[in-house]
Protein backbone atom coordinates (compact mmCIF):
# COMPACT_ATOMS: atom_id res chain seq x y z
CA UNK A 1 0.00 0.00 0.00
CA UNK A 2 1.19 3.50 -0.76
CA UNK A 3 1.87 5.80 2.15
CA UNK A 4 -0.58 8.72 2.33
CA UNK A 5 0.68 12.25 2.18
CA UNK A 6 0.65 14.54 5.20
CA UNK A 7 -2.86 15.87 4.52
CA UNK A 8 -4.24 12.37 4.23
CA UNK A 9 -2.54 11.35 7.43
CA UNK A 10 -4.52 14.10 9.15
CA UNK A 11 -7.71 12.54 7.78
CA UNK A 12 -6.64 9.07 8.86
CA UNK A 13 -6.06 10.46 12.34
CA UNK A 14 -9.77 11.16 12.59
CA UNK A 15 -10.45 7.51 13.17
CA UNK A 16 -8.06 7.61 16.10
CA UNK A 17 -10.05 10.40 17.67
CA UNK A 18 -13.75 9.64 17.77
CA UNK A 19 -17.00 9.47 15.94
CA UNK A 20 -20.34 11.17 15.73
CA UNK A 21 -21.49 14.69 16.44
CA UNK A 22 -22.92 16.67 19.23
CA UNK A 23 -25.76 19.07 18.88
CA UNK A 24 -26.55 21.94 21.22
CA UNK A 25 -29.94 20.44 22.00
CA UNK A 26 -32.23 17.59 21.06
CA UNK A 27 -33.85 19.16 18.05
CA UNK A 28 -33.59 18.21 14.39
CA UNK A 29 -29.86 17.76 14.22
CA UNK A 30 -27.27 15.07 14.69
CA UNK A 31 -27.57 13.30 18.00
CA UNK A 32 -26.77 15.25 21.14
CA UNK A 33 -24.75 12.43 22.53
CA UNK A 34 -21.91 11.11 20.70
CA UNK A 35 -21.20 14.17 22.59
CA UNK A 36 -17.97 15.55 22.14
CA UNK A 37 -17.46 13.35 19.34
CA UNK A 38 -17.71 16.37 17.19
CA UNK A 39 -15.01 18.00 19.21
CA UNK A 40 -12.73 15.03 19.11
CA UNK A 41 -12.14 14.71 15.42
CA UNK A 42 -9.23 16.75 14.11
CA UNK A 43 -10.77 19.50 12.04
CA UNK A 44 -9.67 21.20 8.90
CA UNK A 45 -11.10 23.63 6.41
CA UNK A 46 -13.82 22.29 4.10
CA UNK A 47 -11.57 22.87 1.10
CA UNK A 48 -8.92 20.67 2.69
CA UNK A 49 -11.35 17.81 3.08
CA UNK A 50 -12.80 18.27 -0.37
CA UNK A 51 -9.32 18.30 -1.92
CA UNK A 52 -8.32 15.20 0.03
CA UNK A 53 -11.44 13.39 -1.21
CA UNK A 54 -10.43 14.18 -4.78
CA UNK A 55 -6.92 12.82 -4.17
CA UNK A 56 -8.28 9.65 -2.57
CA UNK A 57 -10.70 9.05 -5.43
CA UNK A 58 -7.91 9.55 -7.93
CA UNK A 59 -5.93 6.88 -6.12
CA UNK A 60 -8.85 4.50 -6.22
CA UNK A 61 -9.21 5.02 -9.95
CA UNK A 62 -5.82 3.36 -10.41
CA UNK A 63 -5.99 1.03 -7.37
CA UNK A 64 -9.68 0.23 -6.75
CA UNK A 65 -8.89 -2.50 -4.20
CA UNK A 66 -6.63 -0.42 -1.96
CA UNK A 67 -8.25 -1.01 1.44
CA UNK A 68 -6.35 1.79 3.17
CA UNK A 69 -7.44 4.34 0.60
CA UNK A 70 -11.04 3.15 0.78
CA UNK A 71 -10.94 3.48 4.56
CA UNK A 72 -9.46 6.97 4.37
CA UNK A 73 -12.04 8.00 1.79
CA UNK A 74 -14.87 6.79 4.02
CA UNK A 75 -13.48 8.75 6.96
CA UNK A 76 -12.99 11.88 4.86
CA UNK A 77 -16.58 11.66 3.63
CA UNK A 78 -17.83 11.40 7.22
CA UNK A 79 -15.83 14.50 8.10
CA UNK A 80 -17.35 16.22 5.08
CA UNK A 81 -20.85 15.46 6.39
CA UNK A 82 -19.91 17.28 9.56
CA UNK A 83 -18.54 20.26 7.65
CA UNK A 84 -21.38 20.64 5.17
CA UNK A 85 -24.41 19.12 6.91
CA UNK A 86 -25.01 17.05 3.75
CA UNK A 87 -26.37 13.62 4.82
CA UNK A 88 -26.33 12.35 1.23
CA UNK A 89 -22.61 11.75 1.72
CA UNK A 90 -23.38 8.98 4.20
CA UNK A 91 -24.17 6.59 1.36
CA UNK A 92 -20.82 7.27 -0.28
CA UNK A 93 -19.02 6.80 3.04
CA UNK A 94 -20.90 3.55 3.60
CA UNK A 95 -19.86 2.21 0.21
CA UNK A 96 -16.20 3.05 0.79
CA UNK A 97 -16.08 1.65 4.33
CA UNK A 98 -17.99 -1.51 3.40
CA UNK A 99 -15.56 -2.23 0.59
CA UNK A 100 -12.63 -1.55 2.93
CA UNK A 101 -14.06 -3.99 5.49
CA UNK A 102 -14.51 -6.66 2.82
CA UNK A 103 -10.87 -6.24 1.78
CA UNK A 104 -9.44 -5.84 5.30
CA UNK A 105 -11.84 -7.44 7.82
CA UNK A 106 -9.28 -7.23 10.62
CA UNK A 107 -8.67 -3.48 10.33
CA UNK A 108 -10.14 -2.11 13.55
CA UNK A 109 -9.96 1.45 12.21
CA UNK A 110 -12.33 0.49 9.40
CA UNK A 111 -14.76 -0.83 11.99
CA UNK A 112 -14.52 2.39 13.97
CA UNK A 113 -15.31 4.28 10.78
CA UNK A 114 -18.38 2.10 10.29
CA UNK A 115 -19.36 2.71 13.91
CA UNK A 116 -19.00 6.44 13.28
CA UNK A 117 -21.32 6.14 10.29
CA UNK A 118 -23.84 4.20 12.38
CA UNK A 119 -23.70 6.82 15.13
CA UNK A 120 -24.26 9.56 12.58
CA UNK A 121 -27.31 7.73 11.32
CA UNK A 122 -28.54 7.17 14.88
CA UNK A 123 -28.19 3.38 14.61
CA UNK A 124 -26.87 3.13 18.13
CA UNK A 125 -27.34 -0.57 18.81
CA UNK A 126 -25.50 -1.35 15.58
CA UNK A 127 -22.75 1.11 16.52
CA UNK A 128 -22.25 -0.60 19.87
CA UNK A 129 -21.93 -3.98 18.21
CA UNK A 130 -19.44 -2.61 15.69
CA UNK A 131 -17.40 -0.84 18.39
CA UNK A 132 -17.21 -4.07 20.37
CA UNK A 133 -16.02 -5.85 17.24
CA UNK A 134 -13.28 -3.24 16.82
CA UNK A 135 -12.26 -3.65 20.46
CA UNK A 136 -12.03 -7.41 20.02
CA UNK A 137 -9.39 -6.77 17.35
CA UNK A 138 -7.65 -3.79 18.98
CA UNK A 139 -8.47 -3.58 22.73
CA UNK A 140 -6.34 -0.46 23.22
CA UNK A 141 -7.66 1.58 20.29
CA UNK A 142 -9.01 4.81 21.83
CA UNK A 143 -11.38 5.51 18.94
CA UNK A 144 -13.11 2.17 19.47
CA UNK A 145 -13.61 2.97 23.16
CA UNK A 146 -14.91 6.42 22.20
CA UNK A 147 -17.46 4.93 19.83
CA UNK A 148 -18.57 2.54 22.55
CA UNK A 149 -19.08 5.39 25.01
CA UNK A 150 -21.19 7.28 22.49
CA UNK A 151 -23.35 4.29 21.65
CA UNK A 152 -23.95 3.42 25.30
CA UNK A 153 -24.94 7.00 26.12
CA UNK A 154 -27.42 7.08 23.25
CA UNK A 155 -28.88 3.75 24.31
CA UNK A 156 -29.50 5.11 27.81
CA UNK A 157 -27.01 2.72 29.41
CA UNK A 158 -25.41 5.48 31.42
CA UNK A 159 -23.60 3.44 34.07
CA UNK A 160 -21.95 1.33 31.39
CA UNK A 161 -21.10 4.49 29.48
CA UNK A 162 -19.38 5.92 32.55
CA UNK A 163 -17.33 2.74 32.91
CA UNK A 164 -16.40 2.84 29.24
CA UNK A 165 -15.43 6.51 29.54
CA UNK A 166 -13.16 5.64 32.47
CA UNK A 167 -11.47 3.02 30.31
CA UNK A 168 -11.00 5.58 27.54
CA UNK A 169 -9.60 8.13 29.98
CA UNK A 170 -7.13 5.55 31.28
CA UNK A 171 -5.85 5.09 27.74
CA UNK A 172 -5.58 8.76 26.84
CA UNK A 173 -6.33 12.11 28.48
CA UNK A 174 -7.11 14.27 25.47
CA UNK A 175 -9.87 16.15 23.72
CA UNK A 176 -11.77 12.98 22.88
CA UNK A 177 -11.82 11.50 26.38
CA UNK A 178 -12.27 14.78 28.24
CA UNK A 179 -15.18 15.86 26.06
CA UNK A 180 -17.01 12.61 26.78
CA UNK A 181 -16.35 12.93 30.50
CA UNK A 182 -17.72 16.47 30.29
CA UNK A 183 -20.91 15.31 28.61
CA UNK A 184 -21.54 12.54 31.11
CA UNK A 185 -21.11 15.06 33.92
CA UNK A 186 -23.51 17.41 32.15
CA UNK A 187 -26.12 14.67 31.79
CA UNK A 188 -25.90 14.02 35.54
CA UNK A 189 -26.34 17.70 36.41
CA UNK A 190 -22.71 18.34 37.35
CA UNK A 191 -22.33 21.51 35.30
CA UNK A 192 -19.27 22.81 37.15
CA UNK A 193 -17.52 19.48 36.62
CA UNK A 194 -18.56 19.49 32.96
CA UNK A 195 -17.14 23.01 32.54
CA UNK A 196 -13.86 21.97 34.17
CA UNK A 197 -13.42 18.97 31.87
CA UNK A 198 -14.37 20.95 28.76
CA UNK A 199 -12.04 23.79 29.70
CA UNK A 200 -9.23 21.28 30.05
CA UNK A 201 -10.18 19.88 26.65
CA UNK A 202 -10.18 23.38 25.15
CA UNK A 203 -6.66 23.90 26.47
CA UNK A 204 -5.38 20.80 24.66
CA UNK A 205 -2.22 21.69 22.73
CA UNK A 206 -1.99 22.00 18.95
CA UNK A 207 -5.71 21.84 18.20
CA UNK A 208 -6.70 22.26 14.58
CA UNK A 209 -8.69 25.48 14.02
CA UNK A 210 -12.10 23.87 13.54
CA UNK A 211 -11.52 21.66 16.56
CA UNK A 212 -10.54 24.64 18.68
CA UNK A 213 -13.64 26.53 17.55
CA UNK A 214 -15.99 23.65 18.26
CA UNK A 215 -14.67 22.90 21.73
CA UNK A 216 -14.87 26.60 22.61
CA UNK A 217 -18.49 26.53 21.47
CA UNK A 218 -19.28 23.55 23.67
CA UNK A 219 -17.56 25.31 26.56
CA UNK A 220 -19.73 28.34 25.85
CA UNK A 221 -22.88 26.21 25.97
CA UNK A 222 -21.87 24.86 29.37
CA UNK A 223 -21.03 28.33 30.68
CA UNK A 224 -24.56 29.42 29.78
CA UNK A 225 -25.93 26.61 31.94
CA UNK A 226 -23.51 27.66 34.69
CA UNK A 227 -25.17 31.13 34.67
CA UNK A 228 -22.03 32.76 33.27
CA UNK A 229 -23.36 34.36 30.06
CA UNK A 230 -20.53 36.86 29.69
CA UNK A 231 -17.96 34.07 29.77
CA UNK A 232 -20.11 32.09 27.36
CA UNK A 233 -20.16 35.02 24.94
CA UNK A 234 -16.39 35.24 25.21
CA UNK A 235 -16.04 31.54 24.40
CA UNK A 236 -18.28 31.90 21.36
CA UNK A 237 -16.34 34.94 20.19
CA UNK A 238 -13.07 33.06 20.59
CA UNK A 239 -14.51 30.31 18.41
CA UNK A 240 -15.53 32.82 15.74
CA UNK A 241 -12.11 34.45 15.92
CA UNK A 242 -10.54 31.10 15.04
CA UNK A 243 -13.14 30.09 12.42
CA UNK A 244 -15.15 33.16 11.33
CA UNK A 245 -17.94 31.08 9.79
CA UNK A 246 -18.35 28.67 12.66
CA UNK A 247 -22.10 28.04 12.60
CA UNK A 248 -22.42 26.50 16.07
CA UNK A 249 -20.71 29.46 17.75
CA UNK A 250 -22.80 31.93 15.76
CA UNK A 251 -25.95 30.08 16.82
CA UNK A 252 -24.71 30.19 20.42
CA UNK A 253 -24.48 33.97 20.17
CA UNK A 254 -28.01 33.89 18.76
CA UNK A 255 -29.31 32.03 21.81
CA UNK A 256 -27.63 34.57 24.08
CA UNK A 257 -29.41 37.31 22.12
CA UNK A 258 -32.73 35.51 22.66
CA UNK A 259 -31.96 35.41 26.37
CA UNK A 260 -31.37 39.16 26.40
CA UNK A 261 -34.62 39.73 24.52
CA UNK A 262 -32.82 41.04 21.43
CA UNK A 263 -34.78 39.10 18.82
CA UNK A 264 -33.46 41.17 15.92
CA UNK A 265 -29.89 40.14 16.68
CA UNK A 266 -31.01 36.57 17.34
CA UNK A 267 -32.71 36.37 13.94
CA UNK A 268 -29.61 37.76 12.26
CA UNK A 269 -27.37 35.21 14.00
CA UNK A 270 -29.63 32.25 13.23
CA UNK A 271 -29.96 33.34 9.60
CA UNK A 272 -26.19 33.41 9.28
CA UNK A 273 -25.73 30.05 11.00
CA UNK A 274 -28.39 28.49 8.76
CA UNK A 275 -26.73 29.89 5.64
CA UNK A 276 -23.35 28.47 6.66
CA UNK A 277 -24.52 25.05 7.80
CA UNK A 278 -28.09 24.08 6.81
CA UNK A 279 -28.98 22.05 9.88
CA UNK A 280 -32.64 21.96 10.88
CA UNK A 281 -31.83 22.99 14.45
CA UNK A 282 -30.64 26.42 13.28
CA UNK A 283 -33.63 26.86 10.98
CA UNK A 284 -36.02 25.91 13.79
CA UNK A 285 -34.32 28.38 16.15
CA UNK A 286 -34.72 31.01 13.44
CA UNK A 287 -38.40 30.17 13.05
CA UNK A 288 -39.00 30.39 16.78
CA UNK A 289 -37.23 33.76 16.99
CA UNK A 290 -39.37 35.04 14.13
CA UNK A 291 -42.52 33.66 15.75
CA UNK A 292 -41.67 35.32 19.05
CA UNK A 293 -41.09 38.61 17.21
CA UNK A 294 -44.54 38.40 15.60
CA UNK A 295 -43.41 37.35 12.14
CA UNK A 296 -45.72 34.35 11.77
CA UNK A 297 -45.26 34.12 8.00
CA UNK A 298 -41.49 34.07 8.35
CA UNK A 299 -41.76 31.47 11.10
CA UNK A 300 -43.92 29.22 8.94
CA UNK A 301 -41.42 29.53 6.11
CA UNK A 302 -38.60 28.47 8.43
CA UNK A 303 -40.55 25.52 9.79
CA UNK A 304 -41.37 24.36 6.27
CA UNK A 305 -37.69 24.57 5.38
CA UNK A 306 -36.81 22.56 8.49
CA UNK A 307 -39.24 19.84 7.39
CA UNK A 308 -37.62 19.72 3.96
CA UNK A 309 -34.14 19.55 5.48
CA UNK A 310 -35.25 16.75 7.78
CA UNK A 311 -36.32 14.70 4.80
CA UNK A 312 -32.78 14.98 3.47
CA UNK A 313 -31.56 13.31 6.65
CA UNK A 314 -34.18 10.60 6.26
CA UNK A 315 -33.06 10.06 2.67
CA UNK A 316 -29.51 9.77 3.97
CA UNK A 317 -30.53 6.89 6.21
CA UNK A 318 -30.68 8.86 9.46
CA UNK A 319 -33.25 7.87 12.09
CA UNK A 320 -34.85 11.17 13.11
CA UNK A 321 -37.85 9.85 15.07
CA UNK A 322 -36.74 11.54 18.29
CA UNK A 323 -35.95 14.91 16.76
CA UNK A 324 -39.00 14.93 14.50
CA UNK A 325 -41.25 14.01 17.45
CA UNK A 326 -40.19 17.18 19.27
CA UNK A 327 -40.68 19.25 16.14
CA UNK A 328 -44.15 17.84 15.51
CA UNK A 329 -45.11 18.38 19.14
CA UNK A 330 -44.09 22.04 18.99
CA UNK A 331 -44.95 22.96 15.41
CA UNK A 332 -47.00 20.17 13.88
CA UNK A 333 -49.40 17.34 14.67
CA UNK A 334 -49.54 15.92 18.25
CA UNK A 335 -50.73 12.50 17.08
CA UNK A 336 -47.76 12.23 14.73
CA UNK A 337 -45.50 13.39 17.55
CA UNK A 338 -46.77 10.58 19.78
CA UNK A 339 -46.24 7.98 17.07
CA UNK A 340 -42.68 9.14 16.42
CA UNK A 341 -41.78 9.49 20.09
CA UNK A 342 -43.12 6.04 20.91
CA UNK A 343 -41.01 4.61 18.09
CA UNK A 344 -37.89 6.33 19.42
CA UNK A 345 -38.61 5.29 23.01
CA UNK A 346 -39.15 1.72 21.87
CA UNK A 347 -35.56 1.47 20.64
CA UNK A 348 -33.82 3.22 23.54
CA UNK A 349 -34.86 4.64 26.88
CA UNK A 350 -32.71 7.72 27.33
CA UNK A 351 -33.50 10.92 29.18
CA UNK A 352 -34.16 12.51 25.80
CA UNK A 353 -36.50 9.87 24.43
CA UNK A 354 -38.36 9.96 27.74
CA UNK A 355 -38.62 13.73 27.46
CA UNK A 356 -39.78 13.62 23.84
CA UNK A 357 -42.46 11.08 24.65
CA UNK A 358 -43.57 13.06 27.70
CA UNK A 359 -43.87 16.22 25.61
CA UNK A 360 -45.75 14.44 22.85
CA UNK A 361 -48.18 12.92 25.36
CA UNK A 362 -48.74 16.37 26.90
CA UNK A 363 -49.48 17.91 23.52
CA UNK A 364 -51.92 15.06 22.85
CA UNK A 365 -53.71 15.68 26.16
CA UNK A 366 -52.34 12.64 28.00
CA UNK A 367 -50.87 14.43 31.00
CA UNK A 368 -50.89 11.46 33.38
CA UNK A 369 -48.64 9.56 30.99
CA UNK A 370 -46.66 12.73 30.37
CA UNK A 371 -45.96 13.20 34.09
CA UNK A 372 -44.59 9.67 34.43
CA UNK A 373 -42.29 10.07 31.43
CA UNK A 374 -41.21 13.55 32.49
CA UNK A 375 -40.00 12.23 35.84
CA UNK A 376 -38.11 9.55 33.96
CA UNK A 377 -36.47 12.21 31.78
CA UNK A 378 -35.11 13.99 34.86
CA UNK A 379 -33.87 10.83 36.57
CA UNK A 380 -30.18 11.74 36.17
CA UNK A 381 -30.63 15.26 37.55
CA UNK A 382 -29.84 16.83 34.17
CA UNK A 383 -29.73 20.62 34.18
CA UNK A 384 -31.11 20.90 30.68
CA UNK A 385 -33.44 23.89 30.24
CA UNK A 386 -35.49 22.14 27.55
CA UNK A 387 -36.16 19.13 29.77
CA UNK A 388 -36.99 21.39 32.71
CA UNK A 389 -39.27 23.56 30.58
CA UNK A 390 -41.18 20.51 29.42
CA UNK A 391 -41.37 19.19 32.98
CA UNK A 392 -42.68 22.50 34.28
CA UNK A 393 -45.42 22.84 31.67
CA UNK A 394 -46.47 19.23 32.21
CA UNK A 395 -46.51 19.69 36.00
CA UNK A 396 -48.69 22.77 35.63
CA UNK A 397 -51.11 20.93 33.37
CA UNK A 398 -51.28 18.16 35.98
CA UNK A 399 -52.11 20.62 38.76
CA UNK A 400 -48.74 20.58 40.53
CA UNK A 401 -48.06 24.30 40.42
CA UNK A 402 -45.25 24.16 43.00
CA UNK A 403 -43.24 21.77 40.84
CA UNK A 404 -44.16 23.75 37.74
CA UNK A 405 -42.89 26.98 39.25
CA UNK A 406 -39.63 25.37 40.37
CA UNK A 407 -38.90 23.71 37.01
CA UNK A 408 -39.82 26.73 34.89
CA UNK A 409 -37.85 29.14 37.09
CA UNK A 410 -34.84 26.85 36.79
CA UNK A 411 -35.17 26.48 33.02
CA UNK A 412 -35.19 30.26 32.50
CA UNK A 413 -32.40 30.79 35.02
CA UNK A 414 -30.22 28.22 33.26
CA UNK A 415 -30.73 29.57 29.75
CA UNK A 416 -33.38 32.18 28.94
CA UNK A 417 -32.47 31.72 25.29
CA UNK A 418 -33.02 27.97 25.05
CA UNK A 419 -36.00 28.67 22.77
CA UNK A 420 -37.56 31.99 21.89
CA UNK A 421 -41.07 30.53 21.94
CA UNK A 422 -40.44 28.12 24.81
CA UNK A 423 -39.05 30.82 27.07
CA UNK A 424 -42.06 33.02 26.31
CA UNK A 425 -44.44 30.20 27.20
CA UNK A 426 -42.48 29.50 30.38
CA UNK A 427 -42.75 33.13 31.49
CA UNK A 428 -46.43 33.28 30.62
CA UNK A 429 -47.10 30.10 32.60
CA UNK A 430 -45.20 31.50 35.61
CA UNK A 431 -47.28 34.68 35.41
CA UNK A 432 -50.49 32.68 35.33
CA UNK A 433 -49.38 30.64 38.34
CA UNK A 434 -48.52 33.81 40.24
CA UNK A 435 -51.85 35.41 39.35
CA UNK A 436 -53.73 32.34 40.51
CA UNK A 437 -51.96 32.46 43.85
Amino acid sequence: MRTPGAALLVILAMVLAACGTRAPDARLSPSPSSVAAATSQPGFAPTDTAAAIVVLRDRLASSPDDADTLRDLGLALLQRVRETGDPSLYAQAEEALTRARDLAPDDAKVLVGIASLQLGRHRFADALETADAALAIAPSLPAAHAAKVDALVELGRYDEAADAASELLALRVDLSSLARVSYLRELHGNIDGAVAAMRQAADSPALAPENAAYVRTLLGNLLVYASRPDEAASAYQQAVAVVPNHAAAIAGLGRLAVGRGDLDEAISRFERASAILPLPEYVIALGEAKEASGDSAGATESYDLARAETQLFVAGGVDVDLELALFEADHGDPATAVELAEAAYGTRQTVRTSDALAWAYHKAGRDADASRLSAEALRLGSQDPLLLYHAGVIANASGDTAAARQDLDEAIALDPGFSATGAAIARQTLSEIAAAR
